[in-house]
């Protein structure tokens, strides 16, 4: 009986917690209402945990928090994506500081949504793939370098959208390992580092019969090189990481026909010859229009996309040198949390 009186008043406090808060928040007895939500947060069910951890970071705000501010707002972004909590709890006047809290942070934290692996639509199953392309959605605009295993790679400014990192094809498949990508990003009010971990499952199998894989998925344009930066495991070298310029088109000069019969070379030709005679200029604007009127009234062609996403890469292959050994390869993703920076 007396359990029994203890978890329905654990149940009362649990549901009451929101009303609680919201009392001490209006008399702004911020670090009591801090307290509070701490102590009741690991008790939460899932209904209630998005509202407490929004309101987290905020009341870390009102009690001048900085540190503890930034991670929890990694938290709740990291588990909720950038949905806007409700907070309707709330009373008036504090529900309107959360909602100008939260809407500034949702225009300026850089939260990386939607990795994967971006495969060219018109590419075989299990080819291997000449470059790995790692796609994403960026939610703010943010200054940003990348570094794989501690190794700067590039860096610059990204615009809140999509956005690819491009990055070689290792060369190391003799057993499974893991690469670290790190990915820096600063907007105005913080800095982050998002990791994300290339996972290579290497599995060798022996043949009965001889196969050899060469084929490959299309190779991009030629560049030309800037620099590059090796990785080796003892003697190997797994990685190359390569930065290039992109090669210049070449200047097309045109070269002008032979002039007609009956004309001298580099004089204006008689415009009264009937080499030199067709459509008047009016005819000629009233048959563009025509056709671009016919052209609205078709139905816009739908072009493929050019390129297709994948959570994971998995090819096979055999080489020259031991062809009876089939060695198969699976790529996969694996997004670690941020982690605030000091700067």
């Amino acid at each position: 009986m007396f359990m029994l009186g203890f978890f329905c008043l654990a149940l009362f406090a649990r549901a009451d917690w929101k009303s609680e808060i919201n009392e001490k928040l209006k008399n702004r007895e911020y670090e009591p209402a801090l307290n509070l939500l701490e102590n009741t947060l690991a008790g939460l069910d899932e209904t209630e945990k998005q509202d407490a951890l929004a309101l987290l970071p905020f009341l870390y705000f009102k009690n001048n928090l900085p540190t503890d501010e930034k991670k929890a707002l990694i938290d709740y972004f990291e588990e909720f994506g950038d949905s806007q909590p409700i907070l309707s709890f709330l009373d008036f006047s504090v529900f309107n500081q959360a909602l100008e809290y939260w809407g500034r942070w949702r225009e300026d934290f850089p939260l990386i949504s939607n990795l994967n692996f971006l495969l060219p639509a018109s590419a075989e199953d299990r080819t291997i793939p000449e470059v790995l392309r790692l796609g994403f959605d960026l939610s703010a605009d943010a200054y940003y370098k990348i570094q794989l295993e501690g190794n700067p790679l590039e860096g610059g400014l990204w615009t809140k959208g999509a956005h690819l990192i491009q990055l070689p094809l290792p060369f190391y498949f003799d057993q499974s390992y893991t690469l670290n990508l790190d990915l820096y990003l600063k907007t105005r009010s913080i800095t982050v580092r998002k990791r994300i971990v290339l996972e290579f499952g290497i599995e060798k199998r022996s043949l009965q019969n001889r196969e050899l894989l060469v084929q490959r998925q299309e190779a991009p344009p030629i560049k030309n090189v800037e620099g590059e930066v090796a990785f080796y495991i003892g003697d190997s070298l797994i990685y190359k990481a390569t930065k290039y310029l992109q090669r210049q088109i070449p200047v097309k000069v045109y070269i002008p026909p032979p002039n007609p019969p009956g004309t001298k070379p580099y004089l204006a030709p008689d415009k009264d010859q009937p080499y030199f005679r067709g459509v008047s200029i009016l005819d000629a604007i009233s048959a563009i229009a025509g056709a671009i009127k016919d052209w609205k009234k078709k139905p816009p062609e739908r072009v493929p996309a050019s390129f297709v996403k994948k959570p994971e890469i998995n090819f096979a292959f055999s080489s020259l040198e031991k062809q009876e050994i089939r060695t198969e390869v699976s790529i996969r993703l694996k997004a670690v949390k941020a982690e605030p920076l000091p700067y």
